[in-house]
């Protein structure tokens, strides 16, 4: 279906014929003109956009009027863009494509001529936490295995024209899908913070496990594990070696602590089993260190704190 207007009202009423409510001012005083083609792939609305200079809002004033709860994907195709939303603006380069949310406020500004395609989901047909929603708008995608792999589920919707049932449902959820794993990549530091943090206040936990980590932060276990394709270590590497820096701490703290009670604080299952990943992190045993350290200490004593010969 293809609709074009040559008017401030009826673009007002196309756009949220087939998007959401918008405040919708002209960015160059001249008027507007648009069209828009759409069809539906399941739940799912696909548009191609194309219009000239302009400002949308999303107001919280029309989101308390129409409720109106989407997911949107903007693809920018021609022309410049630039998204705000959750306090952060994101220009949009031809070849990007950005997430928002129309339960919270946003605004698009558009510099000239321009051709977007748009992409709605119903928000209750996409399986993500809103909690874990506000970190993903407003982040253009553009580069990377991950987002050639969207971009491409993205422009071939645009070019299979309508699909209804079973089918349509089921392409609209793979290619929400694939657009949220690689929008996933692009808020890296934040959300690796967050797992870091989270790791670190549970490491005398003995259930905490890779399921248990994702849950608790809104990821899927794949979009977890991708969080350290860059990291110095895996996920599972990385609780061993924080419950290792804590045990080697408390065997310094505590001199009288058997070794064996140390171990089973931090989760190694047998003492042997600890004692082989201490030495494999350490170069020692837990007993040599431990053993070192007190005698550091000692000498250090007897010399006022400083070390012969200094």
């Amino acid at each position: 279906m293809e609709q074009r207007v040559r008017d401030l009202p009826g673009w007002q009423d196309l756009i949220r014929d087939r998007f959401v409510a918008l405040d919708i001012r002209p960015g160059d005083g001249l008027g507007i003109r648009g069209r828009v083609r759409s069809h539906a792939v399941g739940s799912l609305g696909v548009a191609d956009v194309r219009s000239v200079a302009q400002t949308f809002r999303r107001t919280s004033g029309l989101i308390a009027r129409h409720g109106e709860e989407r997911l949107q994907v903007g693809f920018v195709r021609a022309g410049v863009a630039q998204l705000d939303q959750d306090g952060r603006e994101a220009r949009v380069a031809p070849g990007s494509f950005v997430v928002y949310d129309t339960t919270r406020p946003f605004t698009w500004t558009m510099a000239g001529d321009w051709r977007m395609d748009v992409f709605t989901w119903p928000r209750n047909a996409v399986p993500v936490d809103p909690r874990r929603l506000t970190a993903l708008t407003a982040l253009p995608v553009r580069e990377g295995a991950s987002a050639l792999v969207a971009k491409a589920a993205l422009t071939e919707l645009t070019r299979t024209g309508p699909v209804a049932g079973t089918e349509g449902r089921r392409l609209a959820d793979r290619v929400a899908e694939l657009v949220l794993a690689a929008v996933d990549l692009h808020a890296p530091s934040d959300l690796l913070r967050q797992v870091l943090d989270f790791v670190e206040l549970r490491l005398d936990d003995p259930t905490l496990c890779p399921a248990v980590i994702a849950r608790a932060c809104h990821l899927s276990l794949r979009s977890l594990h991708r969080l350290f394709a860059d990291h110095p270590r895996s996920l599972a590497r990385w609780i061993r070696y924080r419950r290792l820096e804590r045990a080697r701490a408390e065997l310094v703290a505590f001199p009288e602590r058997p070794i064996a009670v140390v171990a089973a604080r931090y989760c190694f299952s047998e003492p042997t089993v600890f004692a082989r990943a201490f030495r494999d992190e350490y170069g020692c045993s837990p007993r040599d260190f431990r053993h070192g350290t007190q005698g550091r200490v000692r000498g250090a004593q007897r010399t006022g704190g400083v070390s012969p010969g200094a």
